[in-house]
C-alpha cells in the first residue's frame, strides 16, 4: 500500500503546485490588465500598481486552490488509467477510495489551511489593496448617509434621520420614536439636528417631545436642548460603511451582521455570503471527490474524459451553489439551508460515485 500511495502523490502533488500557482498568475495578470488603464490615466508609479496586484495575490491564491486540485487529481489518475498503472492498482484488490485516500486528506488540509489563509492573511491584504487603490486613483470615500435609518433596545427604540454627517457625527432632521415594554406608543422626539458627545448619548437640538399623559392625550412639550438616556445609539450604526463583506474576517463579518440586524437593515443577503465563504473553502475537498471517482471509470481517452467529466460536475456545483445564494439572498429559504444543502447534495453525489466507480 506505501508503494500506491507513493505513486498517487508523485502524480498529483507536482500537478497541485503547477496549477494553482498557474491559476494564481493567471488571476493576478487579469487584475493588473483589467485596471492598467486606470493607472495609466492617474500616471501612477509602476511599482504602486504592482505593489497593488501583489496585495491580490493571496486572494487570487483561494479562488485558484479548488481549480487548481481538480485539476491536479483529474491529471494525476488520467495519466495513470492512460499508462494502464489503474489496472495494477485494482489488480490488486485495492479499492478506488482506498487508492485515491492520500489526495482525500490533502483536499481537507487544502480546505481547512485555505479558509485559515484567507481569514487572516488574504482578506487583511484585501482590504488594504483596496484602500490603496481607492487611495492611488482619487477615489472618495465618504460615511456620510442620506435617510440613516436605526432599530435599537430590541425594537423599543426607533431613529429616521435626514442626514448623518461622520464628520461632525450629527444627525440632522432625526426622529425618534419611544415605545414602552407592551410595545405600545410611549414617547416621539423630533429634532432640529442631533449631535453625538462625550457622555455617550446624543444631545438632541431645537426638539419637540411628543408623550401620552395619564388621561390618554397627547401632549407637546419643546426644547432648545433635550436628551433622553435611551437615544443613545452610537454613530457607527448610522455610518454609511462602503466596506464589502469580502474586506472583513469571519469575527467582523458576524458583528456586522449582527449591526444590520440589530438595525433593522438588510442582512440576509450578507449572511448568505457569509455563510457561502465557508462552502467556498470546502470547495478543493468537493472537486477533488468528484475527480477520484471519476478516476478509473473511462477506458478510451481517459486523460482528457475525465477531465472533461471533472470540470462538467465542478461547473455544476459551482452553478448550483450560485443559485442557492441568490435563492437564500431573496428570502426563499434560510442562509444557512441555501449553503449547506447543496454541498451536502454534491457530497452525497461524489459518495455515489465512489461507490459504484471501478474498482
Amino acid at each position: 500500500m506505501k508503494i500506491f500511495r507513493r505513486l498517487i502523490l508523485r502524480e498529483f502533488i507536482p500537478f497541485l503546485l503547477l496549477g494553482v500557482l498557474f491559476f494564481a498568475l493567471i488571476l493576478v495578470l487579469a487584475d493588473i490588465f483589467t485596471n492598467l488603464w486606470r493607472y495609466l490615466n492617474r500616471d501612477v508609479p509602476f511599482s504602486q500598481a504592482i505593489l497593488v496586484s501583489f496585495l491580490y495575490g493571496p486572494k487570487a491564491l483561494i479562488f485558484a486552490l479548488p481549480i487548481g486540485s481538480m485539476f491536479a487529481a483529474a491529471f494525476a489518475l488520467g495519466n495513470l488509467g492512460a499508462r494502464n498503472e489503474l489496472i495494477a492498482v485494482f489488480g490488486s484488490g485495492v479499492p478506488l477510495i482506498r487508492f485515491v485516500m492520500p489526495i482525500l486528506l490533502i483536499a481537507v488540509l487544502l480546505s481547512a489551511g485555505g479558509y485559515v489563509l484567507e481569514d487572516r492573511v488574504a482578506i487583511p491584504m484585501m482590504r488594504q489593496r483596496n484602500r490603496v487603490s481607492k487611495e492611488l486613483l482619487g477615489i472618495q470615500d465618504s460615511k456620510n448617509r442620506s435617510r440613516a435609518v436605526a432599530i435599537a433596545r430590541e425594537g423599543r427604540v426607533i431613529y429616521y434621520a435626514d442626514y448623518y454627517n461622520d464628520e461632525k457625527m450629527t444627525l440632522t432632521g432625526l426622529t425618534v420614536i419611544r415605545l414602552d415594554e407592551d410595545n405600545r406608543f410611549h414617547k416621539r422626539i423630533d429634532a432640529g439636528q442631533a449631535t453625538w458627545d462625550e457622555t455617550g448619548t446624543w444631545l438632541l437640538e431645537d426638539c419637540r417631545v411628543f408623550y401620552i399623559n395619564g388621561t390618554d392625550d397627547i401632549l407637546q412639550e419643546r426644547y432648545e436642548r433635550y436628551r433622553d438616556e435611551w437615544v443613545d445609539e452610537p454613530p457607527a450604526t448610522f455610518r454609511l460603511d462602503t466596506r464589502e463583506l469580502e474586506e472583513m474576517n469571519g469575527i467582523e463579518a458576524r458583528l456586522w451582521i449582527e449591526t444590520q440586524k440589530k438595525a433593522g437593515l438588510p442582512y440576509k443577503a450578507f449572511q448568505a455570503e457569509y455563510y457561502q465563504r465557508f462552502t467556498m473553502a470546502m470547495t478543493p475537498f468537493l472537486v477533488i471527490l468528484f475527480a477520484g471517482a471519476l478516476g478509473g471509470r473511462f477506458k478510451r481517452n481517459v486523460l482528457l474524459i475525465s477531465l472533461l467529466a471533472s470540470l462538467g460536475l465542478s461547473s455544476a456545483w459551482y452553478i448550483i451553489r450560485m443559485i442557492a445564494t441568490l435563492i437564500s439572498e431573496i428570502g426563499m429559504v434560510s442562509p444557512l439551508v441555501g449553503a449547506v444543502i447543496p454541498y451536502i447534495g454534491f457530497l452525497a453525489l461524489g459518495a455515489w460515485l465512489f461507490r459504484h466507480a471501478k474498482t
